[in-house]
């Protein structure tokens, strides 16, 4: 039996036999993606408009504070439709079957859903996947903000680096630290650098 890697970004397992492109873990994967789509969508158009509650909350499991209208959002909508236009005119004219009957996102991502085994089989479903991911992605960036804040943890130390080293917070995730230069820090040596730090101040 013939056997080939997934065509999704970052995936290394094997598909066998002809048909999909992809696994079935990423077919599983973009097929979800694919239907909350529709529901971002309309997330960040509630979100864009005040006094409405935004639908955030039901896909991505609390409110989100501070949104206001901004391109980005109406950006990420924009794309959004765009795309899906965009993929089930493909369909539809290589099938040779009718589309979706129109440019509501709810109807094209019924559509691409019912037509999702043949995408993942045609040359461009690493492309397909590729995209869905980015474009819930974004929107999720819309309607679930993430804050970075940063702070100055001393003098880089790196022989010649004239750099500050920055601690880099994003809620969720490890601390970068690192400075301008490129220079990182391990965990283990922030200890010295606050040390440092310290030292600067008592001077």
């Amino acid at each position: 039996m013939t056997k080939s890697l997934c065509r999704a970004p970052s995936c290394a397992r094997q598909v066998s036999g002809p048909g999909p492109r992809v696994c079935s873990g990423c077919r599983d994967a973009v097929a979800g993606d694919l239907a909350l789509l529709a529901d971002l969508h309309e997330a960040c158009a509630e979100a864009l408009t005040p006094g409405r509650r935004p639908m955030a909350e039901r896909v991505g499991g609390h409110r989100p504070a501070g949104i206001a209208l901004d391109d980005t959002a109406v950006s990420v909508r924009s794309d959004v439709l765009d795309a899906l236009v965009s993929w089930a005119g493909m369909v539809a004219a290589e099938r040779g079957t009718p589309g979706p009957g129109g440019r509501s996102v709810p109807r094209l991502v019924g559509f691409l859903t019912g037509q999702l085994d043949w995408l993942l089989g045609h040359d461009a479903a690493a492309d397909f996947v590729t995209e869905v991911a980015d474009l819930v992605a974004a929107a999720k960036a819309v309607l679930e903000p993430d804050p970075v804040r940063r702070k100055e943890l001393g003098p880089c130390g790196e022989p010649g680096c004239p750099h500050v080293v920055l601690a880099t917070l994003r809620t969720g995730r490890a601390a970068e630290v690192a400075c301008a230069a490129g220079h990182t820090w391990s965990p283990g040596r922030w200890l010295l650098l606050s040390r440092r730090a310290a030292a600067g101040s008592a001077a």
